[in-house]
């Protein structure tokens, strides 16, 4: 499991924690989760259009490409971070990450 952080025990989080271990950083991989769990994930499933979905992603692209800080202390490559969004996508069979 990754790392420190105290991860709900959903199987799509066990699933996630699994698929995301080409991060190769454990503490990174948990503070992903909770924060997709707690903040990007609701965003999503209220979403009733396109666009409302294309801000959801990505304010979480935004989330995992910026800068590091005193609280988020990894940024991912962009390769990365499409990477994630594409694993997330398809683990809980939400719809893509497009603009279209």
């Amino acid at each position: 499991m990754a790392s420190k952080w105290d991860l709900g025990e959903d199987d799509w989080i066990e699933k996630a924690d699994e698929a995301l271990r080409f991060l190769d950083d454990p503490d990174a991989q948990g503070l992903i989760l909770v924060r997709f769990d707690g903040q990007y994930l609701p965003a999503l499933r209220k979403a009733r259009n396109k666009e409302q979905v294309w801000r959801a992603w990505n304010a979480f692209y935004n989330y995992l490409t910026f800068r590091e800080s005193r609280r988020k202390f990894f940024s991912l490559p962009s390769d990365d971070a499409l990477q994630v969004i594409t694993i997330l996508t398809e683990l809980l069979d939400l719809p893509p990450y497009s603009a279209e």
